[in-house]
């Protein structure tokens, strides 16, 4: 007699676990009521993720709400998903995977329909995981711009590598074919793009438009004041004008749009004026970056930078000010002063990335983490990506981003969250020692 057959019959089954989900970027395009939504899927090594719609919203994932999400853009159906979930989680309540499954679905009702939100990620949000990620690469890189033959290769590894986002820096005079060609490229890809630069070197020959039309999700510029003189000293004859007909025409072509407001000695006293401008101009987002030294007293060479003392104090003002002008703000790491260039020379460059979750990406294919002095940290296009972000100067970024730290002096500030602005070795340097 076959026993075989009975065995299979009456004896119960052992079911194997689900597979994992794998690290790694997922792109998806849904349709509700012919309005389209892209979202991008970052799952992180220890199943935890990042959810990005339309480039415009974001929110942390704890390993629950990353399947929920990954099945739910496959199309399976909630039952199966609970069944898993009980599966890949033991001792998990179906109470549990209920509430997990409805807070899901109310997250993407809402990223789906953000409004004028761009991606703010400050390190101390979350909107549904608050505990730390265990991340596969940065979320985001920051790419001077560069001849399409240098752009389109990386590019595409870096979308290989799973890093979704991108920022192109406008140098002055900014070549217009290189710059439409990389926002097409990126868009190609199905990356979130944007193009942070002065206003002048934007406005010019319906650039704007041609880059929305080629797939731009948002554009930075720069907006040191609300008084033209004091920004054009800084910027260029008449880039104040040119950047107010710029935050009309985002309105107008729908794209979102960032102020870029560099904090200096100059800046300071007409910060509140600055934002209440915004405000009218109907610009929702701000992107603060200090120029800072290390000096006590700045010196001649240093004039205009703040003090490190000085960083916490201006700090709490900017996010009071922010707070009470109701607009959505991030903090990018201060930038050291850099004597051997004149202030408005440094100002135009910029900080070196967008955010703490940026990597600063040379067109050579060279990697710099944001902050610390300007040191090579490996090369995307030559090198494993396991090895580069093993090096040390990425396992301190990760320290930082993965499990933000706060002191006592100032807990409830948002710049603190990866470093202490007034700590010089968190500053981004053009030094490379």
């Amino acid at each position: 007699m076959n026993t075989d057959f009975l065995r299979t019959l009456f004896l119960p089954r052992l079911r194997s676990a689900p597979e994992p989900i794998h690290p790694g970027l997922y792109h998806y395009l849904r349709e509700n009521q012919g309005q389209y939504t892209r979202f991008h899927l970052r799952v992180e090594a220890d199943g935890a993720g990042m959810l990005l719609a339309n480039a415009t919203a974001a929110a942390h994932l704890s390993p629950a709400g990353v399947v929920i999400v990954k099945r739910l853009m496959e199309n399976a159906d909630e039952p199966s998903i609970q069944r898993e979930l009980r599966a890949r989680f033991g001792g998990v309540t179906p109470e549990q995977t209920q509430k997990d499954f409805t807070q899901v679905r109310i997250l993407l009702n809402e990223l789906a329909a953000p409004g004028d939100h761009y991606p703010i990620l400050n390190l101390h949000d979350a909107a549904v995981s608050s505990t730390k990620t265990s991340l596969i690469a940065p979320l985001e890189a920051t790419i001077p711009l560069a001849e399409p033959k240098f752009i389109v290769p990386l590019l595409a590894r870096l979308w290989e590598i799973g890093i979704p986002h991108v920022t192109f820096l406008a140098p002055e005079h900014a070549n217009p074919d290189f710059l439409v060609r990389a926002v097409e490229r990126a868009e190609d890809l199905g990356m979130i793009c944007g193009v942070s630069g002065r206003a002048t070197d934007l406005v010019r020959d319906n650039l704007l438009e041609n880059l929305v039309l080629s797939g731009l999700d948002h554009v930075t510029i720069y907006y040191a004041s609300a008084q033209s003189d004091i920004h054009d000293a800084l910027y260029g004859d008449g880039d104040h004008l040119a950047a107010r007909q710029i935050f009309t025409r985002t309105q107008q072509l729908e794209v979102a749009d960032v102020a870029h407001i560099p904090l200096i000695q100059a800046t300071l006293p007409e910060l509140e004026e600055t934002l209440a401008s915004l405000h009218a101009l109907h610009v929702p987002n701000v992107a603060f970056f200090a120029i800072a030294t290390a000096e006590t007293t700045p010196s001649a060479s240093n004039e205009g930078a703040l003090t490190a003392s000085a960083l916490r104090q201006v700090a709490a003002q900017v996010e009071e000010d922010a707070a009470e002008a109701n607009v959505r703000y991030i903090w990018e790491p201060p930038v050291q002063r850099d004597p051997t260039k004149s202030l408005p020379e440094q100002l135009r460059a910029g900080p070196r990335v967008s955010t703490d979750l940026s990597v600063r990406v040379e067109p050579n294919g060279v990697l710099i983490p944001p902050r610390g002095p300007f040191r090579m940290a490996g090369n995307v296009l030559k090198d494993e990506w396991d090895s580069i972000w093993m090096t040390p100067a990425f396992q301190n970024y990760r320290a930082r981003v993965q499990a933000p730290t706060r002191c006592d002096q100032c807990p409830g500030l948002a710049i603190c969250a990866a470093d202490c602005p007034a700590d010089v070795r968190g500053w981004s340097s053009e030094k490379n020692d």
